[in-house]
C-alpha cells in the first residue's frame, strides 16, 4: 500500500502591509517630524533672543562710556548751547567742551570752546556736536549712537554732591541713567543701566 504523501502548500506571495497598519506608521512618523521642527524651532527662539539680549546691553554700555569721556572732559555743564538750540535739563545733556585744531590739539581752554549735546529722539540716542565756526576742526552733526531707547534720565551734582534744579554751570558731577527695550519672541528684553561721571575741571 502506497504511503500518502504530505500534501505541501506552494509558497505564496509575502503578506503586504494592511492599511491600518499604514496609518498607523504615518501617524507616527507625523510625530516625530513635528517633535523635531519643534525642538529646532525652539532652540532657534534661544539663540535670537541670546542675540537680542546681548544687542541691548551692548546698547545701554557704549553710549555711557562716549557720555563718561565727554563728561571728563568738558569745561562745565553749560545751560545751553549758541543759539539756543539745546538746553540742559533731566532729559538732554549740553555739555561744553574746549575747541581743538587739526591736530586733536586744545586751542584755547579758556576761550575757544564747542558744544556736545546728548538726547533722545524718536527712540534713538543722539550725540550733536555743535563746534565753534572758524575756529574748531571739529565738524556740526548729530550721530545716532543706539535706537529702542526707552528713556533717559540725567541728574546733576554740585561740588558737595547736592542735587541740582538749575546753575547747572556749577555742576561737579553727572548721573546718566539709560534705559532700552527691545522685543524677541515672546517676551522683551529690558536694560537699564546708570552711572556717575564727575568733570575733570571741576
Amino acid at each position: 500500500m502506497d504511503k500518502l504523501r504530505p500534501i505541501s502548500k506552494a509558497p505564496g506571495r509575502p503578506r503586504g502591509f494592511t492599511l491600518i497598519e499604514m496609518l498607523i506608521g504615518l501617524a507616527i512618523i507625523s510625530l516625530l517630524i513635528v517633535a523635531l521642527l519643534s525642538f529646532y524651532s525652539k532652540g532657534q527662539q534661544q539663540f535670537m533672543n541670546q542675540n537680542i539680549q546681548s544687542d541691548v546691553l551692548e546698547k545701554s554700555r557704549y553710549p555711557l562710556a562716549l557720555i563718561a569721556r565727554d563728561v571728563k572732559s568738558a569745561v562745565q555743564v553749560a545751560a545751553t548751547c549758541p543759539g539756543g538750540s539745546y538746553t540742559t535739563s533731566s532729559n538732554t545733556l549740553v555739555l561744553e567742551v574746549p575747541s581743538v585744531d587739526s591736530s586733536g590739539l586744545i586751542i584755547d581752554v579758556n576761550s575757544q570752546f564747542d558744544y556736545v549735546i546728548y538726547r533722545v529722539f524718536e527712540r534713538k540716542l543722539q550725540r550733536i556736536y555743535d563746534a565753534k565756526e572758524g575756529v574748531s576742526a571739529r565738524i556740526d552733526g548729530s550721530r545716532n549712537l543706539a535706537d529702542d531707547i526707552t528713556g533717559l534720565s540725567i541728574t546733576y551734582y554740585d561740588p558737595s554732591d547736592n542735587t541740582l534744579s538749575s546753575n547747572f554751570a556749577t555742576a561737579a558731577s553727572v548721573r546718566v541713567s539709560l534705559s532700552t527695550a527691545r522685543k524677541g519672541f515672546r517676551r522683551t528684553f529690558q536694560e537699564s543701566m546708570n552711572s556717575k561721571f564727575k568733570l575733570r575741571n571741576k
